[in-house]
């Protein structure tokens, strides 16, 4: 369902047809009460759309994602261009999407910090611009 909604919306976004709505832009036609949609979630969506039509016509078969929801794809496609990638798909299948995240610190070497408050901080990277930040969970 969702990479129907990643097509639709990157045709909309592309193809400027936010405008048949009144929209001036593409966030103000996402913001709409009827769509009403974050921003990085939409940013999600198309991404896994794109980055995974991609990866089938790249391989010239169809990579099995829909049992899948899109936040856990979102996350392992920065792992795209490696080999280990159906590795991640598999991952992405059986594991929670916080367990998930545990797996992909521990790939990337960035430990989970625990303070004695019981809050947790821990470092994102953007899948879009790379770019690192602190994160803090409460417990």
């Amino acid at each position: 369902m969702f990479l129907k909604l990643g097509a639709y919306l990157c045709l909309v976004r592309d193809k400027e047809l936010y405008k048949q709505k009144g929209c001036e832009s593409f966030t103000e036609y996402i913001a709409m009460p009827e769509i009403a949609l974050e921003q990085r979630t939409v940013q999600a969506i198309m991404g896994v759309y794109k980055d995974f039509t991609e990866l089938d016509k790249r391989n010239q078969s169809h990579i099995p994602i829909e049992d899948i929801g899109y936040a856990k794809l979102d996350r392992i496609r920065q792992f795209k261009n490696e080999e280990n990638f159906g590795e991640w798909i598999e991952k992405a299948r059986g594991l929670s999407l916080s367990d998930l995240n545990a797996e992909i610190r521990e790939a990337k070497g960035e430990p989970e910090k625990t303070y004695s408050s019981g809050a947790r901080i821990i470092t994102l990277t953007c899948p879009y611009c790379n770019k690192s930040f602190k994160y803090t969970i409460r417990g």
